[in-house]
């Protein structure tokens, strides 16, 4: 089953959830872990920011 979600509600998540992880250093138990998070946040950010400019320049 796929969920549709809104483009810019999916952007203002991912940039949240990039901000906790890229701030929240202190709550992972190695500086590997951090690094592997982060990089997977900022993947799903700019993921999230594509789908926008796709939807505006529809």
């Amino acid at each position: 089953m796929t969920v549709e979600t809104d483009p810019v509600s999916e952007l203002a998540r991912a940039q949240s959830d990039y901000l906790s992880v890229s701030r929240g250093a202190h709550l992972y138990a190695s500086a590997e872990e951090h690094r592997r998070a982060e990089e997977r946040a900022w993947e799903r950010l700019a993921a999230a920011q594509a789908r926008v400019g796709e939807v505006v320049t529809r």
